[in-house]
């Protein structure tokens, strides 16, 4: 009969670790294990189980059927302990002890950086450990308290508060569009010096709608880059037009120091709308220190957002 009061948390932290990455040395690495030691713990748990849980060759380990099953097993039970822990094991009054926060990079710079010391000084016994990364991030297997993510969220296993529905903004100076004039529809572009942002996927695919229509096209650069800000700082030094997100240009929009161009369409690089994320892994009972960062970090931010660009016309309206 197979014997579950063998099988740690832990072990199953490090499995889950072990599917997700279909790689033993790298998941030692990053527990700073050995390898011989990372296998033990799979022995034992297929001891445990009875059963054989992943196939091994020389290039990658991959989950058996039974393996997948207790994958998803392991994830339901950490949550619910999880849970158990943050309602029954809580007895603080004041938030304490080490809080992992993930963050894109610009993002994090922008606008959880400037708000890192007021936190500390309101919770001084409170750890912050903020990472910044624009790769992907599992919570589970990267221990991640909180994490601030950007997309169009449909994993059920991360819980958390919506920031704000993000908004595109296709910008430049007022000197650019003074000295070359201002586009008016997504062909025109094409005549302009355009900035573009390439990640890990490709270049940034540019997206036009004005009520049915839709357009949609690879942007012909001037420049290119993977860093956001620097290409934040060419626009902001009259070198082209750029599309992006509000939480990156609303408040240089609202100074006047970029001017909107074609607000008469909905701009876009994605697919689907985008919205801003606080997430937390584990179940549905965020623990104290994360419940406080995101009261903190919500409040912070405000509702509307403080980076809403809001149209001179339209400035004395709320959202």
């Amino acid at each position: 009969m197979n014997n579950l009061s063998q099988i740690s948390a832990r072990s199953m932290h490090l499995f889950l670790a072990i599917v997700r990455e279909g790689n033993l040395s790298a998941v030692a690495r990053n527990e700073g294990m050995a390898v011989s030691s990372l296998s033990r713990v799979v022995q034992q748990l297929e001891q445990a189980l009875e059963t054989q849980l992943l196939y091994r060759n020389t290039r990658a380990v991959i989950a058996t059927d039974a393996g997948q099953i207790y994958a998803e097993t392991f994830r339901v039970m950490l949550a619910q302990l999880a849970d158990a822990q943050t309602r029954l094991g809580e007895r603080r009054d004041e938030p304490g002890g080490r809080i992992r926060i993930n963050a894109p990079i610009s993002f994090g710079l922008r606008h959880i950086g400037p708000r890192i010391s007021e936190l500390s000084e309101r919770y001084p016994r409170l750890n912050i450990e903020l990472n910044l990364n624009d790769d992907y991030i599992d919570p589970f297997a990267d221990a991640t308290d909180l994490l601030i993510r950007i997309a169009s969220l449909k994993d059920s296993e991360l819980h958390g508060r919506v920031i704000a529905t993000q908004r595109c903004h296709l910008v430049a100076t007022p000197a650019y569009v003074q000295r070359h004039g201002e586009p008016t529809t997504p062909d025109a572009l094409q005549q302009h010096k355009l900035l573009a942002y390439r990640g890990k996927t490709g270049l940034q695919r540019w997206r036009f709608r004005q009520g049915e229509k839709h357009h949609q096209f690879l942007p012909q650069a001037k420049i290119v880059s993977d860093n956001a800000e620097l290409l934040l700082q060419a626009a902001q030094n009259d070198a082209g037009i750029l599309l992006y997100p509000d939480w990156q240009v609303g408040e240089l929009l609202n100074r006047g120091e970029l001017v909107a161009l074609m607000p008469d369409y909905t701009v876009s690089y994605s697919a689907t709308e985008q919205s801003l994320y606080l997430l937390y892994p584990g179940g549905k009972y965020p623990s104290l220190n994360t419940r406080t960062v995101i009261d903190f970090l919500l409040d912070s931010f405000g509702q509307p957002p403080y980076w809403r660009y809001l149209p001179p016309a339209v400035s004395d309206r709320q959202e």
